[in-house]
């Protein structure tokens, strides 16, 4: 997962408590209820919210697991063909080795049939 998308979520997570956390300071001082209701709302509210809390977090691990999932899936293919490709340019060098060895073995029987030509028309001058 990128920086960035690391960045936004941990923000979105960070903003979304903050804003619960807010909400329910700013109910609990302006709610026109007894104490007692009040610390059973407050206890209500704040299970709510760490449930919340909860399954976001498991989304987000859900979202980042299937991401690297999906970079090492991608970073496997890349390897698989990289090294596909490794091997054509190998193939190709091994093959212009290949020729370059029979051109040279064949100019050098085509040399050396002269020089036993002109050998041999030395011998018979």
């Amino acid at each position: 997962m990128s920086d960035e998308r690391t960045e936004l979520l941990t923000g979105l997570v960070v903003g979304t408590l903050v804003g619960i956390g807010v909400g329910i300071g700013l109910g609990v001082l302006f709610a026109p209820r007894p104490g007692r209701e009040t610390r059973e709302l407050v206890r209500k509210k704040a299970s709510e919210v760490g449930e919340r809390v909860r399954e976001r977090a498991h989304e987000a691990t859900e979202r980042v697991r299937d991401t690297a999932a999906e970079a090492a899936e991608k970073a496997k293919e890349a390897a698989s063909e990289l090294a596909h490709k490794g091997r054509e340019v190998l193939q190709e060098g091994i093959e212009r080795v290949r020729h370059a060895y029979q051109r040279g073995a064949e100019a050098a029987q085509e040399k050396r049939e002269e020089l036993l030509g002109r050998l041999e028309e030395l011998g018979e001058s």
